[in-house]
């Protein structure tokens, strides 16, 4: 009999005496933290904010580079949009420039595959 795929929810109580799940990676850390520290007998007030300044700078230094690539890949696709066009027309003017036993031959011939880079 097959085993339930379903990960069981665990949860770590912060040092705030909320619950984190720590099957997030970001919480699994944060919990692995708090019982090392607590073990420790460190500051863990003082240490749990460094470190979730700490992530939250992370977190936004993130958020900009992937803003930032958004808007080079949206750029990107408005140019191979643009392109594109440009190409169709290119190619519906020459079909109609070219004989019809030169059509004939374009629809006969296998089409190279497209890359996808």
């Amino acid at each position: 009999m097959l085993a339930n795929s379903k990960r069981e929810k665990l949860n770590f109580p912060n040092l705030h005496g909320t619950l984190l799940d720590v099957n997030s990676p970001e919480h699994f850390i944060q919990a692995a933290y708090i019982m090392f520290a607590s073990f420790c007998g460190a500051s863990t007030v003082a240490i749990d904010n460094k470190i979730e300044q700490a992530m939250d700078l992370v977190k936004s230094h993130l958020m900009f580079a992937v803003r930032e690539e958004v808007e080079v890949l949206k750029e990107q696709i408005k140019e191979l949009i643009e392109k594109n066009s440009q190409l169709e027309l290119e190619n519906s003017i020459l079909k109609a420039a070219a004989t019809p036993e030169t059509i004939a031959q374009l629809q006969n011939k296998p089409q190279p595959p497209s890359s996808t880079s």
